[in-house]
């Protein structure tokens, strides 16, 4: 039997950083409720939301750009971005001509993004992507639609009030949502048992059944917006600082100097995205409080999120992992040194070629 090697610094930096952090700031707020109650959690609502729109959660999305052009050159990145300015303006359209639906849309489009991000985090081989990424991003979703249903119906009123956009969603529709992303998150995780992934099983409803303990028992205004910042956004800077700087961080400087850089890259974006925010919080709320422009916040990643989703699909060199959908407890990447170079040489560098292998794989 061969024994596991060593972790690495990039692997002990990643397994800490992006996997044990996020699901320790998860699991905090589920203990505190049991404690207490949920009532801090409404008055804390905002607090996710607010702190999205400056670390990590808006600035994430906003390295589209910055992104974009290291696969795209001249004429064709020019095409990429009329169609991400046509799907906002689409999206807008939509909003305003059936706001209910559009809601609906983004619900079920947020927790396929939830979990089709995943497909960029694996963080240990046994956690590759697959229909239990698409279990714990509708989770995020399901369990506060269900357990909350006033509450997620008095945000989306909100929203809706602000924008002028006029309507109402009632708790009943939510619930409904709420019950049919419950079922395909149950689906999900029977599909992974068919695929014969039954040693992912374990940690696969560990990370649904947290993701559920925290909309169950938490605001959905709060739930949700921890979710996205430190589950979703917060484990995007793992691709997106390999993007940034051709290699995963490891160390906790090298971390911090490529977060640092990935927010640099993201102001070209991030900066019409503040004025457009603040220019719509102080015309549209009465009182100009900031859960107001917590709610004003989703309304942003309404409008952007499909373009952003698009975008990533579209990318060439795109995730290989996301691609093949591989679900194994053995996938180890086999690389191709350059010519000449010694056998065993070292983690591959940035454009070496490599393929996956695995002893057991469930496609």
């Amino acid at each position: 039997m061969h024994s596991a090697p060593a972790a690495t610094g990039a692997e002990a930096i990643s397994r800490l950083a992006f996997d044990q952090a996020p699901l320790a700031c998860l699991a905090v707020p589920v203990v505190v409720t049991v404690l207490t109650g949920p009532d801090w959690s409404e008055q804390a609502g905002p607090l996710p939301w607010l702190v999205s729109l400056v670390l990590v959660g808006l600035p994430h999305g906003a390295a589209d750009l910055a992104v974009s052009r290291t696969a795209w050159r001249g004429w064709r990145l020019v095409g990429v971005w009329c169609g991400y300015l046509a799907a906002m303006i689409v999206v807008t359209a939509g909003f305003t001509a059936a706001p209910t639906v559009t809601l609906a849309l983004f619900a079920c489009l947020s927790a396929w993004h939830f979990g089709h991000a995943e497909t960029t985090t694996a963080l240990w081989p046994q956690q590759p992507p697959g229909p239990a990424a698409l279990a714990s991003g509708c989770a995020v979703l399901a369990a506060p639609l269900c357990a909350w249903p006033a509450e997620t119906a008095d945000v989306a009123r909100r929203l809706l009030v602000l924008t002028a956009a006029g309507h109402a969603v009632s708790p009943e529709q939510v619930r409904v949502l709420g019950c049919l992303l419950g079922l395909l998150a149950v689906l999900a995780i029977g599909w992974t048992l068919l695929l014969g992934c039954r040693d992912r099983l374990p940690r696969t409803l560990g990370h649904v059944g947290l993701l559920a303990a925290l909309g169950g028992l938490t605001h959905p205004l709060f739930s949700v917006g921890l979710s996205f910042l430190v589950w979703h956004a917060w484990r995007q800077m793992k691709p997106l600082a390999v993007e940034m700087t051709g290699a995963e961080p490891e160390s906790w400087r090298s971390l911090g100097a490529a977060v640092l850089r990935i927010h640099a890259a993201a102001l070209p974006l991030l900066l019409p995205a503040w004025a457009a925010l603040g220019t719509a919080w102080w015309a549209w709320s009465p009182t100009h409080s900031l859960g107001d422009l917590a709610i004003l916040s989703i309304g942003g990643y309404l409008v952007v999120t499909p373009a952003h989703e698009l975008l990533g699909d579209l990318r060439p060199g795109a995730s290989s992992l996301r691609r093949r959908g591989y679900c194994t407890t053995d996938l180890l990447p086999s690389v191709e040194p350059p010519i000449g170079a010694p056998a065993g040489s070292g983690r591959p560098a940035v454009g070496m070629s490599s393929r996956w292998s695995s002893s057991r794989t469930c496609r």
